[in-house]
Parts: structure tokens; sequence; C-alpha cells
């Protein structure tokens, strides 16, 4: 279902509400407008002529109370529909496949949320369009019971105004779909800026590059459109302001004329005319609204599509994790990164048992594809071709999020998050917690928040992996994937962490495959698998701390 069927749907039951409302309010405001038009006229009003001052006193409470209603029923109606169309973006994100998640790019979903905010002021651009075009044919009609023919006159120079405003309009549209393509590119850019900072202060070139050829000419193109279009729109509202000159020009000087009118029936023409400044600066007001909606429901759509395209999976009633873990099988599985392309990097099919309670170290050069590997391993990628069983259960898109469950994983690019999604107790009372701080040396480091309930993430990248594995211990999970973990510590550390952490965890019934390039711990693994040129060249054992080559 698209964007737009959705808010129809959504807007549905409050809409013929709402019409009814808007409907009454307008029957009023033009009920006003009568009575105005007969005191200035010297005639009484037709309901109640003898008390005229209540009645007028009752028009206007009632239409302020029907007002003030309509409005805040108008405010929860659009904040509902932001609500529910937010999380309808983060819940089908939340289940896509990662590697799908990896094409989309975070800039699309920063400018989807944001078209979801556009999106709702769609109900109350409906309805203060059809409020607003209801008083307009009240006080038409109005016109016409007085001067037909004048009346007439007066709406066809008002529809060729409105025209001509509407055919500007159209330009405008062209230039904030450029707009929103400009900001797309921006946000990469920011991206850019913010997450390679540290690059970027390594290179003149590249900081210069960024800035100059990039985020500048971006916003250059972007703040020219801005200014051509803000101008544009002060074009439309000055054509539109003074068109009223030229309307009551005509009503003062021609009407009287051209059709007889008398000065009674021009003076309440005039005020009218007036009158209809309001409702009439409301339709045109909302132009620009509209086409911002207009704009939005065209890209949510097309970003809803992109979404709907991705694999997405969500967890069965089979929890693969109530089974003790005995092994994990790969019968013939091979990835692509380009899918059914040639070229580009791809593993090659591939066979492999890893057992309970292994050590399994994973090497091989940069590109060699164990980080494929343990994309694979985790779940994160699905294979090109072959299959995967974890205990003799073959993983497949029904238990795929299961499989990923079953397992802990520390990635080379870890990411700590702001808040303790997994509701792990981080206090001091916590006795596992305080044994996994002392393990990793971290009891003089981390600092409990008792408030925030986290232990925070501003630390150094080899601190900020000792956490995480912390944070993976207390899942209490039999499997553990670390993607160059100690990389980022100190030799002294590093060696504690081959010849202390990894044996303790073994003997904790931990099974534990670990991508490095830590040659010197190699006896410190059970096995040793190499990858080169995205195939495993060779898959040895360890006995009694050497290496035994197949």
């Amino acid at each position: 279902m698209s964007f737009l069927d959705t808010l129809i749907k959504k807007s549905k039951q409050a809409i013929g509400y709402v019409v009814v409302l808007g409907v009454f309010n307008s029957l009023l405001n033009g009920g006003l407008l009568m009575f105005i038009n007969s005191t200035i006229a010297g005639k009484p009003f037709p309901v109640f002529p003898e008390h005229n001052w209540a009645v007028f006193i009752a028009i206007v409470v009632t239409s302020l109370i029907c007002s003030r209603y309509f409005q805040a029923y108008m405010i929860r109606l659009t904040n509902n529909i932001l609500f529910d169309f937010e999380l309808t973006i983060l819940s089908k994100l939340r289940h896509a496949a990662y590697e799908d998640f990896e094409a989309l790019g975070n800039e699309k979903v920063y400018t989807a949320i944001n078209d979801t905010k556009i999106l709702a002021h769609a109900p109350e651009v409906f309805m203060n369009a059809f409020n607003a075009f209801v008083v307009i044919l009240c006080c038409f009609g109005y016109l016409f019971w007085i001067a037909p023919l004048g009346a007439a006159f007066v709406l066809l120079v008002m529809a060729a105004l409105l025209v001509f405003y509407i055919v500007r309009n159209r330009s405008i549209e062209a230039d904030l779909n450029r707009q929103r393509d400009l900001q797309n590119v921006y946000y990469k850019h920011l991206e850019d800026l913010l997450h390679g900072f540290k690059e970027l202060k390594m290179s003149i070139v590249r900081n210069l590059s960024i800035f100059d050829n990039f985020l500048i000419k971006n916003r250059e193109a972007g703040r020219n459109i801005s200014i051509g279009t803000s101008v544009k729109y002060m074009d439309n509202e000055l054509i539109g302001s003074y068109s009223w000159y030229i309307v009551m020009g005509i009503t003062m000087f021609v009407l009287p004329v051209m059709f007889h009118l008398d000065i009674a029936k021009t003076a309440a023409f005039l005020i009218t005319i007036l009158y209809l400044i309001g409702p009439i600066a409301i339709l045109l007001t909302l132009v620009p609204t509209y086409t911002a909606v207009k704009i939005s429901v065209q890209r949510l759509n097309v970003f809803d599509s992109m979404l709907d395209a991705l694999d997405s999976h969500t967890a069965t009633t089979v929890d693969l994790a109530d089974e003790p873990f005995d092994n994990i099988r790969f019968e013939g599985v091979s990835y692509r990164y380009d899918k059914g392309k040639e070229q580009g990097f791809h593993l090659e099919p591939f066979n492999l048992a890893i057992q309970r309670g292994e050590i399994v170290f994973v090497t091989g050069g940069n590109g060699s594809g164990k980080s494929t590997f343990g994309y694979l391993l985790s779940g994160l990628y699905r294979p090109y071709s072959g299959k995967i069983y974890l205990n003799d259960h073959e993983i497949n898109d029904e238990n795929y999020v299961n499989y990923s469950d079953s397992m802990s994983a520390v990635f080379t690019t870890n990411y700590l998050f702001n808040d303790n999604y997994d509701g792990f107790e981080l206090t001091a009372a916590n006795e596992q917690l305080s044994e996994y701080i002392e393990l990793m040396d971290m009891g003089k480091i981390l600092k409990f928040d008792g408030e925030q309930k986290t232990l925070g993430k501003k630390y150094s990248k080899g601190q900020q992996k000792r956490l995480a594995l912390i944070y993976a211990l207390l899942e209490n999970k039999e499997v553990i994937i670390l993607d160059e973990w100690a990389a980022e510590q100190d030799p002294r550390f590093r060696r504690y962490f081959y010849q202390q952490i990894l044996p303790l965890l073994k003997e904790k019934g931990k099974t534990i495959i670990a991508i490095t390039h830590d040659d010197d711990y190699y006896d410190c693994a059970t096995r040793i698998i190499k990858f080169n040129y995205g195939k495993i060249v060779s898959d040895s054992p360890v006995y009694a701390g050497k290496v035994v080559e197949n």
C-alpha cells in the first residue's frame, strides 16, 4: 500500500466528521457576512430581528467554538499520522537484510523521515482548503443573489488570476524536486565529513576538496534554487495581494456602470470581496504546502517501494538458541557482491564445519574474503549459493534472524549504542558484569551511570572494543565472532587477550571464531583457516601450540 493510500485510509474516518464540522462553521461565517451587510444597509437580520445583538454574539461564539474544536482535532490527526508514518518506515527498515540496508544509504532514510513530517500535514491542508472553498461558495452565492451579472464578472476576473497563479507554481514544483535531490547528495557529503573526519585531517588536498568541490558547490546550488523559489513565491504573493486592488477597482468603477449597481449593492460587493480575502489567501498560501506534500508523496512512494523490495526477515517461533550449540556447517556456500555478474569480488564455493569449543582463527590478506566470510557466518550476508546448517537445522529465510540471534559478534567497525537496548543490569551489584570488567582490565576506566543505565562510550578505540566484548559476554551466547578485535589493543593486552582470555572463554564453553592478522599468536588457536583471493587455501589444526599444515 502506497503512502498516499495509507494517508487516505487513516484520514477517511475523520474526513466525514470534519467536513460536516467545516461546512457548519463556514455557513456560520456566511451568516456573519450577511448580518454585517444587512446592518450596514440598515435592514434587520431576518432571524430574530428584534434581538440582532444576541444573534451576532451567538454566531461569533458558535463559530469560535467550532473553529477551536476543528483545529484541535486536526492537530491530533496530524500528529497521529506522523507517528504512524515514522514507525512504518522504521519497522520496515529494522527488518531489512543487512546487505540491502548497506545499499540503501542513510541519507535516503533521513530524507524520508523529513518527508513524513511534510506529508502528515496533508489532511490539514485538505480540510483548510475545503473550509475556505465552502466560505468562498457562500460568498459568491450571496453575490449572485444580489447581482448575478456582476458576480459572474468578478468570478471570471478572479478565476483568470488564479489560473495565472497556478501556472507560475508549476516551475516552483520542478525547483523543489531539484532541491530535494541536492539535499540527498548533501547528506552523503555530510556523512563523509562527520564519519571520515580523522581521514580528512590527514590530507590537506582531501580536506579542501570535500569542502570546496563538494560541500560548497552543493550548498551554492541549493542556495540559488532556494532563492529562486522564494522569489517566485514572493512574486506570486505580491500578484495575489495586488490582484485584490484590481478586483476592488473593478467593483467600485466598472460594475456600477456596466450593471447599474446602486450604492448599497456596490457596498455589499466590496464588503463581501474584502471578506473573501481571508479564505482565498488561505487557498493561495496552501499552494506551496500542497506542492511540498505532492513531492513528499512521490518521494515516499518511491522510498516505500524500495523498502518493500528489500529482503525482510523477522524472528520465528523456532528459537535456535534454545538448543545447545554443537556445530555450524557450510555446504557449497558462495557469495557475490554483484549478484549474477562475473566482475567484482566473490567468495568461491566452500565446505566448512565449525565444532563446539573450537577457537578458530580466520586469516588472510586484505581483500582475501575473510571479512565476507565473517558476515556470512554471522548471518548478515545471505549466500549466493549453497546452504548453512546450525546443529543440522538448515538456515533459510524463515529462521535467518534466529540464526544471527544465536551468536554474538564484535565487528571491526563496531558501534556502541547510546542506550542500554539489551536491558543489561549495568550496575556495580551485577557480579557477572564486575567479573567481565575485571577480566578486560577496565575497572579503573569504566564509570557506572546509574541515571542513564549505561557505561558510556567516550573511550579509546581499544577500550571501546573491550567494552563491546563485555556486552557480548553478557549476552551469554555460545558462539562469539571477533573481527580484528585485538588490532587496536596495546601489545601487553593483546598478549593477555590471546593467552589468557581466549582459553578462559573456551573453558566456559564458548566457541570463538576470530578474524585476525596476529600470526604471532596462532598457537593460541585450535584451528587456522586461511583465505586468499576469495578461496579457502588451507584449513589447519593446531596441536601442542603448532600449526599442522594440510
